[in-house]
């Protein structure tokens, strides 16, 4: 009996021993964040709006009458103009047929004219004698009439002859370069067709849209600056030329904008922004990527800030504004200095260690 006992003992120990062992630590691990430091933007205090760049002076050019080309100097993009050189010419022969014909048919209605004049002038001696009546004068007066009529017309039928013959030739209008070719050489063309397309490029236009709220105070002669995305740290002087008075989708105000470009810098399609000169808040304006930001499930916003002593994250409240090019503006809830998660938000909880990968300005 005394050997049960001792044995069962025995067995026990090994349980008594686990029970009196403390749960082993489980480990939280650090979790790697992306983050951005938060800082205010002076774009932001001003009012600032997307558009794409076009030709203040921009013309397609065709030919007055129709023909086939025979030559087409004008026939390669980019190739430079002056105003009044020949860009493209058509075949002349069947103008020049014409204007021979308009000087034959008004030389033959000269002579009858002429001779028709001879004649009612020696009637009217005549008729002054009484050796013809009124009614044969009145007869010879009205064919001088006529052909009075038909030398003028045949007059300006030359006249249109001689601007047939001159349209045959298309010159630029204005310096420029060639945009778009739309023809080829030795095709015939109608009357009105486009051959090319001729930029100015020294002035170029671009067309934004202003919020309804801020409209009224956009005014013709407004002075903006303009910066493009293929021009980096490049900006331009502009003016507001034209203001819409009829809103477009979303309430919004078409503006058209000029600006000079006499270094040829700036083309036709360039993305860009417009920003006016002396408008805007004087607040300091903070804006986030549109990936930092949470949404609550009462509405509201918030960000994860990261505590550089401790590496831990907090949640922040926010109040966001509109959306513009530098990302989400957001009204309150952060300062100058903060670090704020972007990459890895919907993984963090309250005190939860992280590791900064990478910080941005």
């Amino acid at each position: 009996m005394k050997r049960y006992i001792l044995l069962i003992a025995l067995l026990a120990l090994p349980l008594l021993h686990a029970c009196n062992d403390a749960p082993a630590t489980v480990e939280v691990p650090i979790r790697p964040v992306k983050t951005v430091v938060v800082s205010s933007s002076d774009m932001g205090r001003q009012w600032t709006f997307a558009g794409t760049a076009e030709d203040a002076l921009e013309t397609d050019l065709s030919f007055r009458v129709s023909g086939k080309i025979i030559s087409f100097p004008g026939d390669q993009i980019g190739r430079r103009f002056s105003k009044g050189d020949v860009i493209a010419r058509l075949d002349p022969a069947d103008y020049e047929l014409e204007l021979r014909q308009a000087k034959a048919n008004l030389e033959q209605v000269r002579a009858n004219y002429v001779r028709a004049k001879a004649d009612m002038e020696r009637n009217s001696q005549l008729f002054e004698r009484n050796v013809i009546s009124r009614g044969e004068l009145d007869q010879i007066e009205a064919d001088f009439k006529s052909y009075e009529a038909q030398l003028s017309a045949s007059a300006k039928q030359l006249d249109i002859a001689r601007k047939h013959l001159n349209y045959t030739t298309l010159h630029a209008p204005f310096d420029g370069w060639i945009g778009k070719v739309e023809t080829k050489i030795h095709q015939n063309v109608n009357a009105g067709q486009s051959v090319v397309s001729l930029n100015a490029g020294r002035q170029m236009k671009m067309y934004i849209s202003v919020p309804d709220m801020l409209i009224s105070n956009v005014h013709e002669g407004d002075e903006v600056e303009v910066r493009f995305d293929a021009l980096p740290g490049r900006t331009m002087l502009g003016k507001v030329m034209e203001v819409s008075v009829d809103s477009t989708v979303g309430s919004t105000y078409p503006v058209k904008v000029y600006l000079d470009n006499e270094d040829k810098l700036v083309r036709s399609g360039m993305s860009g922004h417009v920003s006016f000169i002396g408008k805007g808040s004087d607040a300091a304006a903070y804006y986030l990527p549109s990936v930092a930001i949470l949404g609550e499930s009462d509405g509201t916003r918030a960000v994860w800030i990261v505590d550089p002593a401790t590496s831990t994250v907090r949640k922040q409240r926010i109040a966001v504004g509109r959306l513009s090019a530098l990302g989400i503006e957001v009204l309150d809830g952060v300062k100058d200095g903060d670090v704020v998660v972007v990459r890895g938000v919907h993984h963090l909880k309250e005190g939860l260690k992280v590791r900064v990968k990478k910080t941005e300005g």
